[in-house]
Protein backbone atom coordinates (compact mmCIF):
# COMPACT_ATOMS: atom_id res chain seq x y z
CA UNK A 1 0.00 0.00 0.00
CA UNK A 2 1.32 3.60 -0.94
CA UNK A 3 2.11 5.74 1.93
CA UNK A 4 -0.70 8.20 0.45
CA UNK A 5 -3.30 5.56 1.18
CA UNK A 6 -2.10 4.47 4.32
CA UNK A 7 -4.60 4.65 7.30
CA UNK A 8 -3.74 7.82 9.01
CA UNK A 9 -1.72 7.27 12.28
CA UNK A 10 -4.00 9.76 14.51
CA UNK A 11 -1.80 9.13 17.48
CA UNK A 12 1.23 9.84 15.95
CA UNK A 13 -0.62 12.94 14.35
CA UNK A 14 -2.01 13.90 17.83
CA UNK A 15 1.41 13.54 19.21
CA UNK A 16 3.17 16.65 16.82
CA UNK A 17 0.07 18.43 17.13
CA UNK A 18 -0.36 19.27 20.96
CA UNK A 19 3.67 19.59 20.95
CA UNK A 20 3.11 22.46 18.23
CA UNK A 21 0.54 23.70 20.63
CA UNK A 22 3.13 23.75 23.56
CA UNK A 23 2.34 20.70 25.44
CA UNK A 24 5.85 18.69 26.55
CA UNK A 25 4.54 15.92 27.80
CA UNK A 26 2.73 13.56 25.52
CA UNK A 27 -0.96 11.94 25.97
CA UNK A 28 -0.39 8.00 27.24
CA UNK A 29 -3.03 6.39 25.12
CA UNK A 30 -4.91 3.25 26.39
CA UNK A 31 -3.19 -0.01 25.90
CA UNK A 32 -4.19 -3.36 26.92
CA UNK A 33 -2.47 -7.13 26.32
CA UNK A 34 -5.85 -8.79 26.70
CA UNK A 35 -9.32 -8.32 25.15
CA UNK A 36 -12.19 -9.16 26.69
CA UNK A 37 -14.63 -11.19 24.17
CA UNK A 38 -17.93 -12.08 24.69
CA UNK A 39 -19.80 -14.57 22.49
CA UNK A 40 -23.37 -13.77 20.94
CA UNK A 41 -26.21 -15.47 23.46
CA UNK A 42 -27.96 -16.10 20.27
CA UNK A 43 -28.03 -15.63 16.51
CA UNK A 44 -27.98 -12.19 15.14
CA UNK A 45 -31.25 -12.39 13.69
CA UNK A 46 -32.77 -12.99 17.52
CA UNK A 47 -30.40 -9.76 18.92
CA UNK A 48 -31.86 -6.45 20.30
CA UNK A 49 -28.90 -3.92 19.61
CA UNK A 50 -27.69 -0.68 21.28
CA UNK A 51 -26.04 2.15 19.22
CA UNK A 52 -23.89 4.43 21.30
CA UNK A 53 -22.15 7.25 19.69
CA UNK A 54 -19.82 10.15 20.89
CA UNK A 55 -21.75 12.92 20.05
CA UNK A 56 -24.00 15.20 22.40
CA UNK A 57 -27.65 16.02 22.60
CA UNK A 58 -28.51 19.42 20.08
CA UNK A 59 -29.15 21.24 23.08
CA UNK A 60 -25.39 20.49 24.50
CA UNK A 61 -25.05 22.81 27.73
CA UNK A 62 -21.17 22.34 27.76
CA UNK A 63 -21.48 19.53 30.81
CA UNK A 64 -19.60 16.48 29.94
CA UNK A 65 -22.12 13.18 30.87
CA UNK A 66 -23.75 9.94 29.59
CA UNK A 67 -27.01 10.43 27.73
CA UNK A 68 -29.77 9.05 26.31
CA UNK A 69 -32.63 9.52 23.27
CA UNK A 70 -34.95 7.82 21.40
CA UNK A 71 -34.70 6.13 18.46
CA UNK A 72 -38.17 6.86 17.50
CA UNK A 73 -38.35 9.49 16.02
CA UNK A 74 -35.27 9.55 15.43
CA UNK A 75 -33.12 12.91 16.01
CA UNK A 76 -32.50 15.09 13.34
CA UNK A 77 -29.09 16.51 14.33
CA UNK A 78 -26.75 16.15 17.15
CA UNK A 79 -24.01 18.69 18.87
CA UNK A 80 -20.52 17.76 17.54
CA UNK A 81 -18.51 21.00 17.50
CA UNK A 82 -16.66 19.79 20.55
CA UNK A 83 -15.02 16.76 19.26
CA UNK A 84 -12.34 16.91 16.62
CA UNK A 85 -13.60 14.89 13.75
CA UNK A 86 -11.61 16.63 10.73
CA UNK A 87 -13.79 19.62 9.87
CA UNK A 88 -11.71 20.46 6.93
CA UNK A 89 -12.34 17.57 5.10
CA UNK A 90 -16.01 16.65 5.68
CA UNK A 91 -18.69 17.36 8.22
CA UNK A 92 -21.70 16.53 10.19
CA UNK A 93 -24.91 17.91 9.35
CA UNK A 94 -26.09 14.40 7.94
CA UNK A 95 -26.76 12.49 11.63
CA UNK A 96 -27.04 9.23 9.89
CA UNK A 97 -23.18 9.21 8.68
CA UNK A 98 -22.03 9.08 12.56
CA UNK A 99 -25.19 6.87 14.35
CA UNK A 100 -27.11 5.12 11.66
CA UNK A 101 -30.43 4.75 13.06
CA UNK A 102 -32.09 4.26 9.77
CA UNK A 103 -29.71 2.32 8.39
CA UNK A 104 -29.96 0.04 11.08
CA UNK A 105 -33.46 -0.03 11.35
CA UNK A 106 -33.66 -1.06 7.37
CA UNK A 107 -31.45 -4.19 8.41
CA UNK A 108 -33.87 -4.93 11.20
CA UNK A 109 -37.02 -4.89 9.18
CA UNK A 110 -35.03 -7.40 6.68
CA UNK A 111 -34.61 -9.70 9.30
CA UNK A 112 -30.81 -9.46 9.91
CA UNK A 113 -30.81 -8.43 13.79
CA UNK A 114 -34.52 -8.13 15.83
CA UNK A 115 -34.51 -4.58 16.49
CA UNK A 116 -33.08 -1.30 17.96
CA UNK A 117 -33.68 -0.46 21.65
CA UNK A 118 -35.90 1.91 21.98
CA UNK A 119 -33.06 4.29 22.77
CA UNK A 120 -29.45 5.08 22.06
CA UNK A 121 -26.74 6.23 24.43
CA UNK A 122 -24.47 8.87 24.47
CA UNK A 123 -20.99 8.52 26.56
CA UNK A 124 -18.34 11.82 26.33
CA UNK A 125 -15.36 11.76 24.71
CA UNK A 126 -12.52 12.26 28.01
CA UNK A 127 -9.03 12.24 28.06
CA UNK A 128 -9.41 10.62 31.46
CA UNK A 129 -9.39 7.10 30.80
CA UNK A 130 -10.08 6.15 34.28
CA UNK A 131 -13.25 8.78 34.10
CA UNK A 132 -14.44 6.34 31.14
CA UNK A 133 -13.55 2.61 32.74
CA UNK A 134 -15.02 3.85 36.16
CA UNK A 135 -18.20 6.47 35.64
CA UNK A 136 -18.89 6.74 31.92
CA UNK A 137 -18.67 2.87 31.21
CA UNK A 138 -20.49 1.18 33.84
CA UNK A 139 -23.33 3.86 33.29
CA UNK A 140 -23.74 2.66 30.21
CA UNK A 141 -23.72 -0.71 31.04
CA UNK A 142 -26.20 0.06 33.25
CA UNK A 143 -28.87 1.69 30.67
CA UNK A 144 -27.89 -0.85 28.09
CA UNK A 145 -29.09 -3.63 30.21
CA UNK A 146 -31.96 -1.67 31.53
CA UNK A 147 -32.83 -1.63 27.64
CA UNK A 148 -32.87 -5.20 27.14
CA UNK A 149 -30.07 -5.09 24.90
CA UNK A 150 -28.68 -8.10 23.75
CA UNK A 151 -25.45 -6.67 21.84
CA UNK A 152 -24.26 -2.76 20.57
CA UNK A 153 -22.68 -1.10 17.94
CA UNK A 154 -20.37 1.59 18.79
CA UNK A 155 -19.33 4.70 16.62
CA UNK A 156 -17.18 7.14 17.33
CA UNK A 157 -15.94 10.61 15.96
CA UNK A 158 -12.91 12.13 16.99
CA UNK A 159 -9.56 10.06 17.89
CA UNK A 160 -10.04 10.50 21.58
CA UNK A 161 -13.57 9.50 21.16
CA UNK A 162 -12.26 6.13 19.10
CA UNK A 163 -10.78 5.49 22.71
CA UNK A 164 -13.28 6.33 24.81
CA UNK A 165 -15.26 3.97 22.67
CA UNK A 166 -12.69 1.40 22.83
CA UNK A 167 -12.76 1.65 26.87
CA UNK A 168 -16.29 1.15 27.15
CA UNK A 169 -16.58 -1.70 24.41
CA UNK A 170 -14.19 -3.70 26.33
CA UNK A 171 -16.54 -3.11 29.61
CA UNK A 172 -19.07 -4.24 28.05
CA UNK A 173 -17.22 -6.93 26.21
CA UNK A 174 -16.36 -8.14 29.89
CA UNK A 175 -19.83 -8.23 31.27
CA UNK A 176 -21.50 -10.27 28.55
CA UNK A 177 -22.37 -8.05 25.93
CA UNK A 178 -21.13 -8.49 22.71
CA UNK A 179 -19.90 -5.43 20.86
CA UNK A 180 -18.78 -3.77 17.52
CA UNK A 181 -17.16 -0.25 16.70
CA UNK A 182 -17.34 1.30 13.35
CA UNK A 183 -15.01 3.47 13.36
CA UNK A 184 -12.33 5.78 11.28
CA UNK A 185 -9.10 5.19 13.82
CA UNK A 186 -7.43 2.42 13.46
CA UNK A 187 -4.47 3.19 14.97
CA UNK A 188 -6.28 4.57 18.17
CA UNK A 189 -8.97 1.11 18.54
CA UNK A 190 -5.81 -1.19 17.63
CA UNK A 191 -3.39 0.28 20.11
CA UNK A 192 -6.23 -0.28 22.74
CA UNK A 193 -7.19 -3.61 21.82
CA UNK A 194 -11.14 -4.62 21.61
CA UNK A 195 -13.51 -7.38 20.32
CA UNK A 196 -14.05 -6.64 16.72
CA UNK A 197 -13.82 -3.29 14.97
CA UNK A 198 -15.42 -2.49 11.49
CA UNK A 199 -12.78 -0.24 9.69
CA UNK A 200 -14.17 2.96 7.29
CA UNK A 201 -11.16 4.49 6.12
CA UNK A 202 -12.89 7.64 5.71
CA UNK A 203 -12.23 11.70 7.18
CA UNK A 204 -12.91 11.63 10.90
CA UNK A 205 -16.83 12.56 11.53
CA UNK A 206 -18.31 9.89 9.44
CA UNK A 207 -17.38 6.52 10.48
CA UNK A 208 -20.79 5.01 9.16
CA UNK A 209 -20.82 5.95 5.24
CA UNK A 210 -20.41 9.27 3.08
CA UNK A 211 -23.16 11.99 4.50
CA UNK A 212 -26.58 11.90 2.70
CA UNK A 213 -25.37 8.03 1.07
CA UNK A 214 -28.18 6.12 2.58
CA UNK A 215 -27.16 2.94 0.41
CA UNK A 216 -23.72 2.87 1.32
CA UNK A 217 -24.47 3.88 4.72
CA UNK A 218 -27.08 0.66 5.18
CA UNK A 219 -24.43 -1.41 3.13
CA UNK A 220 -21.56 -0.29 6.30
CA UNK A 221 -23.79 -0.86 9.16
CA UNK A 222 -24.73 -4.57 7.35
CA UNK A 223 -21.02 -5.26 6.85
CA UNK A 224 -20.42 -4.21 10.24
CA UNK A 225 -23.20 -6.42 11.63
CA UNK A 226 -22.11 -9.33 10.42
CA UNK A 227 -18.56 -9.51 12.46
CA UNK A 228 -20.88 -10.62 15.49
CA UNK A 229 -21.25 -13.63 13.56
CA UNK A 230 -17.51 -13.79 11.66
CA UNK A 231 -15.17 -13.18 14.24
CA UNK A 232 -14.40 -15.21 16.11
CA UNK A 233 -11.51 -14.54 18.71
CA UNK A 234 -10.62 -10.50 20.05
CA UNK A 235 -8.70 -8.47 17.75
CA UNK A 236 -10.45 -9.07 14.66
CA UNK A 237 -10.67 -5.92 12.26
CA UNK A 238 -12.03 -6.17 8.65
CA UNK A 239 -11.25 -3.11 6.43
CA UNK A 240 -14.61 -1.54 4.77
CA UNK A 241 -14.26 -2.16 0.97
CA UNK A 242 -15.28 1.49 0.63
CA UNK A 243 -13.51 4.58 -0.21
CA UNK A 244 -13.49 8.35 0.24
CA UNK A 245 -14.73 10.39 -2.45
CA UNK A 246 -11.30 12.62 -2.57
CA UNK A 247 -8.28 11.75 -3.44
CA UNK A 248 -6.93 10.42 -0.21
CA UNK A 249 -3.33 11.70 -0.39
CA UNK A 250 -5.15 15.32 -0.21
CA UNK A 251 -7.65 14.26 2.42
CA UNK A 252 -5.38 12.28 4.54
CA UNK A 253 -2.50 15.50 4.82
CA UNK A 254 -5.04 17.55 6.21
CA UNK A 255 -5.84 16.57 10.08
CA UNK A 256 -4.02 18.49 12.78
CA UNK A 257 -1.29 18.84 10.21
CA UNK A 258 1.17 21.30 11.88
CA UNK A 259 3.52 23.28 9.04
CA UNK A 260 6.00 26.34 9.22
CA UNK A 261 3.04 28.69 8.45
CA UNK A 262 0.45 27.66 11.56
CA UNK A 263 3.35 27.21 14.15
CA UNK A 264 2.73 30.64 15.91
CA UNK A 265 -0.78 30.61 15.76
CA UNK A 266 -0.69 26.90 17.25
CA UNK A 267 1.43 27.80 20.01
CA UNK A 268 -0.80 31.09 20.70
CA UNK A 269 -4.06 29.20 20.92
CA UNK A 270 -2.38 26.63 22.94
CA UNK A 271 -1.23 29.18 24.98
CA UNK A 272 -4.87 30.31 25.20
CA UNK A 273 -6.22 26.98 26.17
CA UNK A 274 -3.77 26.62 29.10
CA UNK A 275 -5.07 30.37 30.23
CA UNK A 276 -8.97 29.02 30.04
CA UNK A 277 -7.35 25.57 31.64
CA UNK A 278 -6.21 27.81 34.69
CA UNK A 279 -8.93 30.13 35.04
CA UNK A 280 -10.97 27.17 35.43
CA UNK A 281 -9.22 25.05 37.93
CA UNK A 282 -8.73 28.18 40.13
CA UNK A 283 -12.58 28.48 39.75
CA UNK A 284 -13.10 25.46 40.65
CA UNK A 285 -10.94 25.40 43.90
CA UNK A 286 -12.22 28.49 44.97
CA UNK A 287 -15.86 27.22 44.70
CA UNK A 288 -14.69 24.40 46.59
CA UNK A 289 -13.72 26.45 49.24
CA UNK A 290 -16.16 27.96 50.13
Amino acid sequence: MAEADAPVRYMERTRHYYRALGYANDYKWATFADVPFAPLPRPLSDLRIALITTASPADFDGVKRVWSGPVSPPPERLFTDNVAWDKESTHTNDRASFLPIEAASELAREGIFAGLTARFHGVPTEYSQRKTKEEDAPEILARVRQDGADAAVLCPLCPVCHQTMSLVARHLEAAGIPTVIIGSALDVVEHCGVPRFYFTDFPLGNPCGHPFAPDMQREIVRNGLQLFETAKAPRTTVRSPFAWNEDSAVWRARYGRVTPENRERLLQLGDERRARQAEAKQAAASGAAR
